[in-house]
């Protein structure tokens, strides 16, 4: 098991209870900030709302090599999920695997979750998206528990390199007053 780049059991441990989406939400992208910052110390990030969800995205700054980036997004899993965009997902670009592995266009808040387009797409590696490895397996079990029980869902993703292609993504879901979050190897060499 990989290790969790944020302590996250005590990001919340001192919220105010009951728990609630909108400030454990900023919680989290707060501590997702200032340890992107650490790593990319040159990062201009933004943090802004679209449909359901809330991201926090690295635009790189013109002075930047970087891509261009999503960091992390927190939603509250809606009742009713309008339908996939099909053929907008299909013209999303997808940059190459830097392995060569076969890769998807992942959601960082599953389309089951409320997640859209645009930001909320990364590149990720198919086994894990499609749930069709051990770590893929628990990966899709977290996404169906959120949207299941219309519960507030976390991503995190971390990066190894200037690009866009996530090297981990850190998941998590409230659980009442607890935060449950794993962490999944989206790039080699795989947990």
């Amino acid at each position: 098991m990989t290790t969790l780049s944020l302590a996250y059991a005590d990001l919340v441990h001192d919220l105010p209870r009951p728990l609630t989406p909108d400030l454990v939400g900023q919680a989290l992208l707060d501590a997702a900030a200032d340890h992107y910052r650490r790593e990319w110390a040159d990062s201009c990030l933004v943090e802004f709302t679209m449909q359901t969800a809330t991201y926090l995205y690295d635009t790189a700054g013109a002075d930047s090599s970087r891509a261009e980036r999503t960091v992390a997004a927190w939603a509250v899993t809606p009742h009713d999920i309008a339908s996939r965009d099909v053929s907008y997902q299909r013209g999303f670009p997808l940059p190459p695997s830097p392995d060569g592995t076969p890769t998807d266009r992942g959601h960082l808040i599953p389309h089951l979750s409320g997640g859209e387009f645009g930001p909320n797409i990364f590149p990720q590696h198919r086994p894990l998206n499609r749930g069709w490895s051990v770590q893929g397996k628990r990966f899709r079990a977290l996404e169906r528990e959120a949207s299941a029980a219309c519960t507030f869902y976390f991503g995190h993703l971390l990066y190894e390199d200037e690009s866009d292609f996530p090297a981990s993504i850190e998941t998590g879901v409230l659980r009442g007053s607890t935060l449950h979050v794993e962490c999944f190897r989206n790039r080699p060499p795989f947990g």
